[in-house]
């Protein structure tokens, strides 16, 4: 999906404003992985003009997942099921511990190969007969998944947002640390090291948006080692005088030709 799309969906929502958009942007795609991380000299949301731009925000190069226990939960609750953001990018669903579909349980063809690339029809009108809701979920075994899938969804609700460069030279000395004190191998350190070197593009403004490109893998990784939850991250910087800012704030920052222009609701100014 392109950023002229999203503009589009926020128009007919009535959120076509800058901090509207950016909360559209926010709560309902994986840009969220990499907006949590600027540099410190970020002041928007955003990077660009994104409302017009053509880069897409999400990409079909990664197969929709779907977790079946969300899908028995929303039939129940809703009366219909929804597509989960985060499954697309991780294995397990951080709610159920349960293993994602990537194939459909009735063909075995992938996911996206029912209606243009996205499953809907999976999802909503089944195959040959049978439902999504009529099959039981697989539990997963593997704890890192299931905390990678934590903290992955942690980033995405996050209501704050941290300076890369503090994070990733933060986590470089707290793995030392451990390194030091046997708590990790001198192996498990370099993996973590050459991990937050590849970290250092997320907040790249020469880049674009594509969360395949600017994936967070290798920082979620290595913050599942070190703290075992983003919180814990979050509590350390803060321990230590760390950039945490609030992602409201950067929110309502849009930039336009160079020139940095606030738009926070006038009752939120006063508050």
């Amino acid at each position: 999906m392109r950023g002229e799309s999203i503009a589009l969906i926020a128009d007919v929502l009535g959120r076509s404003d800058t901090y509207g958009f950016n909360l559209l942007l926010h709560d309902h795609t994986s840009y969220s992985q990499v907006a949590v991380f600027p540099d410190s000299s970020q002041d928007s949301y955003t990077r660009r003009n994104y409302q017009a731009c053509i880069t897409r925000f999400e990409t079909e190069s990664q197969l929709p997942g779907i977790c079946i226990d969300c899908v028995k939960e929303d039939i129940d609750s809703l009366g219909f099921p929804y597509w989960r953001r985060d499954h697309r990018y991780v294995e397990v669903c951080a709610k159920h511990n349960t293993i994602l579909l990537r194939k459909c349980p009735v063909c075995e063809k992938d996911v996206r190969r029912h209606s243009l690339g996205y499953g809907h029809d999976l999802l909503w009108r089944g195959c040959k007969g049978r439902y999504i809701h009529q099959y039981e979920s697989k539990k997963n075994q593997d704890e890192g998944q299931l905390l990678f899938s934590r903290i992955f969804a942690e980033i995405g609700e996050s209501k704050f947002a941290v300076d890369l460069e503090c994070v990733l030279a933060h986590l470089a000395n707290e793995a030392k640390k451990l390194a030091t004190v046997g708590l990790i191998s001198e192996e498990k350190l370099t993996d973590i090291s050459w991990k937050l070197y590849g970290s250092r593009r997320i907040s790249d403004t020469d880049t674009n948006y594509r969360p395949d490109v600017m994936y967070s893998w290798g920082i979620i990784n290595a913050i599942a080692t070190v703290y075992g939850s983003f919180a814990g991250l979050l509590d350390s910087l803060r321990k230590i005088g760390g950039l945490v800012r609030n992602i409201d704030d950067l929110m309502c920052v849009a930039y336009l030709d160079r020139q940095y222009i606030n738009y926070r609701p006038y009752h939120q100014k006063n508050r």
